[in-house]
C-alpha cells in the first residue's frame, strides 16, 4: 500500500550552481572522496533515525494503553464512583510516569475538530492549526539536512562526471552515457533493496533522489553526444525516469519527491550541453511536470504544487532569452495549462463540476480552497495566463500564429463554462491579448507614450486575428449560454463586451481600413440590438443582473457611434448622456443593480474630466470645454432631477453636478484667460484668484448639503473638506507667498477698491464667513478666527493700495504718514465695531478678539505713529493715549465681566 509523506520539506540551494561548477573542474579527482563523506553521512544519519524510530515505537505503545485505559473508566456507571476514581487515578499515575511528549499526545488525541456556522449558509469543519509551512520545513532541515546532502552530493557527483565527461572527451559517447545510466540504474537498485531489507528511511530515499538525477542528467546529455539516437527515444526514456521517480517516491516518501522535482527541474541548466534546442528542454519540462502533477494525485502537499508551479513556469521564463521556433512557447503554456487542469483529478475530457447554485463566484472560490485539493490549479492558471501575454507581446502579436493566438483561449473558455471558479481567466486572457497586440505599436514622444503607425501587412493580420478571436469567445458564450450554465450573467457579460472592446480597438489600431460611418453603423446596430435584447430580458424578473448589463452594453455601443462620427472629445458627452437614458430606465422599472452602473458611469464621467490624458490632443480651435464639460454638467443635473425620488442615488448626483460645475467653470476661466489656450504652462495670479473662489464656493455648497440631508453626509464632508483644502492651499502658497503684491510685481488696477485685490483677498473673506456658518460646530471657531484675520489683512491691502496707487504696492517703496495714520483710524474702528457687536450679541469671541486688535493700534500709535512727535504734540499725544488706555480698562471691567459670567452661565 501507497504511504503518504509525514512532513513537507524543500532542499535549500546552499551555494551558487555556476560558481561550484567552474571550480570543481580541476578538483574532480576530489568527487570520489565527496561520494564517500556523503556515504559516511548517510550512515551515520542511518543508524541515528533508527534509534529515534524504537523510541516512537515505545512511546506510542505507551500511548496506546493509556487511551485503552482511558475510555474504560469513563464508561463506568454514577453508581461506581469510587471505582471510576480510582480507574482516574490510576491512569494519572501511569501518565505521570509517561514522559512529557508522550503526555502531551495522549492530551491531544480525544480532542474532536472544532464546528461553526460559516458565512456560505453550510457548516465547515475547522481542525486545530498545526505548524506552518515554514516552520515545518524549518525543523525538517534541521532534523534531516545531512540526508539531504548526501542525496544532493550523490546527484551532483553524476552530473558533474557527465559536464566532466563532455567538456574533456573522456572515454566515446556511448560509453559515458552507458556508465552514467548504469550508475543512475545501480544506485536506484541498491535504495529499492535497501528499502525492502531494512524499511522505509529518508536515507534510502536521498540515495534514489541522486540516482534519479544522475539519470536525468545522462538522458539530457545524450542529446549533443549521441545526435544520430532519435529523440523521441530520449524523451521515452525521461518519461519512464519521471514516472520510475514519482512512483517510487509513493513508497520511499516525500524525499525522493522533492529531490526528484528538483534535480529534473535543474539538471538542464546544470548539464547545459550548448546545443541552444530550448524546444527540447521545453519538451523534458513537461514530461517531468506531467508526471510531477501525476504524483499530487494521490498525495496533496502545498510545497508539492509550489515546485511544480514554479519550475515549469522557470522554463518558460529561460526560454524568453532564446528564439526557439514559432509557436513552441505558447504550446508550452498550452500543455501545463491542460495537465493542471486534467491530470490531478485524471479528468482528461474536462467534466463539468458540480452544480452549486447557493454560492456566488467569491464564495464557490473560497469553498473550493477550504475543500478541494487541487485548489492551485486556479492561480497556476491564472500565471499560465500572464505569461501568454507576454509571449504575445514579446513575439509581436502581429507575427504570432493562430495557434499562439486561439489555443489557449479555446481551452480556457471549455474549463470555464464547466468548472465556474475558473470564469474570470477567458476574460483576463481577452483583455491580454488586446494588450499584446497594442504595447508593441507605442513609441515614447516627450513625455507621452502614443499609438505609432503600424503598416498595412501588420493591420491585416491582426485584423484576422481579432475576427477568429472575437468570433471564438462570441461562439463559445453562445454555447455556453444555450446549455443553461450555472453564472448566466458573466457569459452574457462577456459575449456582449467582446465585440465592443475588438471595434473599439480596431477603430484606432487599423486607420487604413478606417470609414466612419461603416465604423460607426456597425458600433450603433450592436447598441440597440443590446438595448432590444435587453428589453425582451424584462420579462425574466428571475434575472436582473442580465438586463442592466445588456442596457449598459447597449449604451456603450451608441456611446462609441457618437465617438467615431462626432470627434473625440464627445465621448465624454456620449457617456454623460447615458446618465440621462439610464435614469429614466432606472426609473421606469427600478432594477436593482441598475443603480450602481450609474455611479460607475457618473465616476467614470467625472474622473475622465478631472484626470484626462487626451485632452492636450483636442482642437483649442473649437471651443469645446463648453459643450463637454458644460454638457456633462446639464446630463448629470438632469440625471439627479430624474431620480429625485431615490434617496441613494441623490448625493452621487448632486455631488457629481456640483463637481463637474466647479470643473467646467475652471475651465472656462482659463479659456477665456488664454484666449482658448486650455493647456498653456502658465498659472497666474488672477487665475488662482478665481480658483480659490471657485473652489471655496464649492466647499461651502458641499458643507451646507451635509447639512441638509439624512443620509451620506459624510459623503459630502468629504468632498467639501477637499475642495476647501485645495483652496486653502493655493490661497496660502500662491497669493500670500509666491505672488503678493506686497512683494512680487503682480498687477493691480489703479481703481480703488474695485480692483483685483477684491476677487483675490475680500471674496475669500466672504467665503470663510460663509464656512463659519456651514462647518460642524468643532470647527466654527476656527473658521470665524480666518474670517477676522483675512478682513483685517484685505482692508490693510486695500488701504496700502490706496495711498500707492500707480507706485505699486511693494513694501519697498516709502509709507507716508498718511498712510500709517489711515491704518490707525481703520483699525480702531474696526476694533470699536468688534467690541460693541461682542458685548451686543454676548459673543466673547469676538469681543476678545477687538480687544486684542485696540491693543495692536494702542502699540502702534505708541511705538510707529508718535514716534516722530516732539513739545507739545508729543504731551498731548501721551496724555490722549493714556486716558484711551483708562477708558479701554474700564469698558473692559463693564462689559468683559458680563461676558465671562455669561459663557461660564
Amino acid at each position: 500500500m501507497a504511504q503518504t509523506f509525514n512532513a513537507p520539506a524543500l532542499p535549500v540551494p546552499l551555494f551558487s550552481w555556476t560558481t561550484l561548477m567552474d571550480d570543481l573542474i580541476p578538483l574532480l579527482m576530489l568527487l570520489p572522496l565527496a561520494a564517500l563523506l556523503a556515504l559516511i553521512l548517510g550512515v551515520i544519519a542511518f543508524f541515528r533515525v533508527q534509534n529515534l524510530e524504537d523510541k516512537v515505537h515505545t512511546l506510542e505503545l505507551k500511548l496506546k494503553a493509556l487511551q485503552a485505559r482511558a475510555p474504560a473508566a469513563e464508561a463506568k456507571p454514577e453508581s461506581q464512583a469510587a471505582s471510576a476514581e480510582q480507574g482516574t487515578e490510576a491512569v494519572a499515575e501511569a501518565a505521570a510516569e509517561t514522559p512529557a511528549p508522550v503526555a502531551a499526545m495522549a492530551s491531544a488525541a480525544p480532542r474532536e475538530p472544532v464546528s461553526f456556522e460559516a458565512l456560505f449558509g453550510e457548516r465547515v469543519t475547522v481542525r486545530p492549526q498545526g505548524p506552518s509551512l515554514v516552520d515545518r520545513l524549518l525543523e525538517n532541515a534541521k532534523q534531516h539536512w545531512m540526508i539531504w546532502l548526501g542525496g544532493i552530493c550523490v546527484g551532483l557527483a553524476g552530473v558533474f562526471m557527465v559536464r566532466y565527461s563532455i567538456e574533456q572527451g573522456l572515454l566515446g559517447p556511448e560509453a559515458r552515457i552507458l556508465l552514467s545510466l548504469l550508475a543512475g540504474a545501480g544506485l536506484h537498485a541498491g535504495a529499492e533493496w535497501l528499502r525492502r531489507t531494512r524499511g522505509q528511511n529518508p536515507v534510502f530515499a536521498s540515495l534514489a533522489g541522486g540516482a534519479s538525477i544522475i539519470l536525468y542528467a545522462a538522458l539530457l546529455a545524450a542529446f549533443r553526444l549521441l545526435p544520430d539516437t532519435s529523440p523521441t527515444l530520449i524523451f521515452a526514456a525521461m518519461a519512464l525516469v519521471s514516472f520510475a521517480t514519482m512512483a517510487l517516491s509513493l513508497k520511499h516518501g516525500p524525499v525522493l519527491a522533492a529531490l526528484g522535482m528538483l534535480g529534473g527541474y535543474l539538471v538542464p541548466a546544470l548539464v547545459n550541453t550548448g546545443s541552444g534546442n530550448i524546444a527540447a528542454a521545453l519538451v523534458y519540462t513537461g514530461i517531468l511536470t506531467f508526471f510531477s502533477l501525476w504524483l499530487l494525485a494521490y498525495v496533496q502537499r502545498r510545497w508539492l504544487w509550489l515546485g511544480v508551479i514554479a519550475g515549469s513556469l522557470l522554463w518558460w521564463l529561460i526560454s524568453l532569452d532564446v528564439q526557439p521556433a514559432d509557436g513552441v512557447r505558447s504550446l508550452y503554456l498550452l500543455a501545463l495549462a491542460y495537465g493542471f487542469l486534467a491530470v490531478p483529478r485524471f479528468d482528461w475530457f474536462l467534466r463539468p463540476a458540480a452544480f452549486e447554485p447557493e454560492h456566488n463566484w467569491w464564495q464557490r472560490l473560497l469553498a473550493l480552497r477550504n475543500t478541494a485539493s487541487d485548489w492551485p490549479v486556479f492561480p497556476a492558471l491564472l500565471l499560465l495566463v500572464l505569461a501568454q501575454g507576454a509571449t504575445l507581446a514579446i513575439e509581436n502579436a502581429a507575427l504570432a500564429g493562430y495557434f499562439s493566438w486561439l489555443a489557449l483561449p479555446g481551452l480556457l473558455l471549455l474549463a470555464a463554462s464547466r468548472r465556474p471558479e475558473l470564469n474570470p481567466l477567458p476574460a483576463i486572457m481577452l483583455v491580454l491579448s488586446v494588450l499584446a497586440s497594442v504595447c508593441p505599436l507605442l513609441v515614447e514622444q516627450g513625455d507621452q507614450w502614443l499609438l505609432g503607425p503600424v503598416d498595412i501587412a501588420s493591420q491585416t493580420a491582426l485584423a484576422a486575428r481579432f475576427a477568429l478571436l472575437t468570433l471564438v469567445f462570441c461562439a463559445a458564450c453562445y454555447w455556453v449560454l444555450f446549455s443553461k450554465p450555472e453564472y448566466p450573467a458573466f457569459w452574457t457579460g462577456l459575449g456582449v463586451a467582446t465585440p465592443l472592446l475588438m471595434l473599439a480597438v480596431s477603430y484606432y489600431l487599423f486607420p487604413d481600413f478606417r470609414l466612419d460611418w461603416a465604423w460607426g453603423l456597425v458600433a450603433l446596430l450592436l447598441g440597440l440590438s443590446y438595448l432590444w435584447l435587453g428589453e425582451r430580458e424584462q420579462s425574466n424578473q428571475a434575472r436582473p443582473l442580465i438586463s442592466v448589463i445588456l442596457i449598459s452594453a447597449g449604451h456603450m455601443g451608441l456611446a462609441l457611434a457618437a465617438v467615431i462620427w462626432l470627434a473625440e472629445a464627445t465621448l465624454t458627452l456620449a457617456l454623460a448622456a447615458q446618465l440621462v437614458s439610464l435614469a429614466l430606465l432606472q426609473q421606469r422599472y427600478q432594477l436593482a443593480l441598475m443603480s450602481w452602473v450609474i455611479r460607475a458611469v457618473l465616476l467614470l464621467v467625472v474622473i475622465r474630466l478631472t484626470l484626462n490624458p487626451w485632452l492636450l490632443t483636442y482642437d483649442s480651435a473649437s471651443h469645446w470645454s463648453l459643450w463637454t464639460y458644460g454638457g456633462a454638467t446639464v446630463c448629470t443635473a438632469l440625471a439627479a432631477w430624474i431620480l429625485r425620488g431615490e434617496s441613494r442615488m441623490q448625493p452621487w448626483l448632486q455631488g457629481g453636478a456640483a463637481q463637474l460645475l466647479v470643473l467646467t467653470l475652471a475651465t472656462e476661466v482659463r479659456y477665456w484667460l488664454y484666449d482658448g489656450d486650455i493647456f498653456r504652462h502658465q498659472f497666474s495670479f488672477t487665475e488662482a484668484s478665481i480658483d480659490v473662489v471657485l473652489w471655496g464656493s464649492a466647499a461651502v455648497i458641499y458643507f451646507w448639503r451635509a447639512t441638509q440631508v439624512t443620509q451620506w453626509p459624510r459623503f459630502y464632508q468629504v468632498l467639501g473638506a477637499l475642495h476647501l483644502g485645495a483652496a486653502a492651499l493655493v490661497y496660502a502658497g500662491v497669493l500670500l507667498l509666491l505672488e503678493n503684491p506686497l512683494w512680487s510685481y503682480t498687477p493691480v488696477s489703479d481703481t480703488p477698491v474695485f480692483n483685483l485685490l477684491l476677487l483675490s483677498f475680500g471674496l475669500p473673506t466672504v467665503i470663510m464667513a460663509a464656512l463659519w456658518r456651514v462647518l460642524p460646530a468643532q470647527y466654527k471657531r476656527y473658521a470665524a478666527l480666518a474670517t477676522g484675520l483675512n478682513l483685517l489683512w484685505f482692508v490693510s491691502l486695500e488701504i496700502r493700495h490706496l495711498w500707492q496707487g500707480g507706485a505699486g504696492m511693494s513694501l519697498g517703496n516709502d509709507t507716508p504718514d498718511g498712510e500709517l495714520y489711515t491704518y490707525s483710524v481703520v483699525w480702531l474702528l474696526m476694533a470699536a465695531a468688534a467690541l460693541s457687536l461682542g458685548s451686543w450679541l454676548g459673543k466673547r469671541d469676538l469681543y476678545r478678539a477687538g480687544m486684542a486688535l485696540l491693543l495692536v493700534v494702542v502699540a502702534k500709535l505708541f511705538l510707529v505713529d508718535m514716534a516722530g512727535l516732539t513739545g507739545l504734540w508729543r504731551v498731548a499725544s501721551f496724555m490722549g493715549l493714556g486716558l484711551t488706555l483708562l477708558a479701554l480698562a474700564w469698558l473692559h471691567q463693564k462689559f468683559g465681566g458680563r461676558l465671562e459670567q455669561a459663557s461660564d452661565a
